[in-house]
């Protein structure tokens, strides 16, 4: 059940890393100038980047992210019914006594 636990940590830093690469597009402009003197849909262009990388590029990485993680959750669940369903069974047993 730890590995599942290691998983969970390793998904979540990775889309926390693919979040702040494509939401922190400032740079861009730096390397590219000429940006800045477009329009997209009326828009000035860094205006209409930001909003598109931040909502609509984003949008199907969260939905593959909530599925990894929801599968990484369901296998801790089942890591646990199981783990307590052996405390169970031991705490059920008979224990051998000094008479015996």
């Amino acid at each position: 059940m730890r590995a599942a636990y290691q998983k969970e940590c390793i998904v979540t830093l990775v889309a926390f890393a693919v979040c702040a690469l494509l939401t922190h597009i400032f740079p861009m402009y730096f390397l590219f100038p000429s940006l800045m003197d477009y329009t997209i849909f009326g828009f000035p262009s860094h205006y209409f980047l930001a909003i598109f990388f931040g909502w609509v590029a984003l949008m199907p990485l969260y939905w593959i992210y909530i599925q990894v993680s929801e599968a990484i959750d369901r296998e801790i669940a089942e890591g646990s019914l199981a783990a307590a369903e052996e405390r169970e069974a031991a705490e059920a047993a008979p224990r051998p006594t000094a008479a015996d």
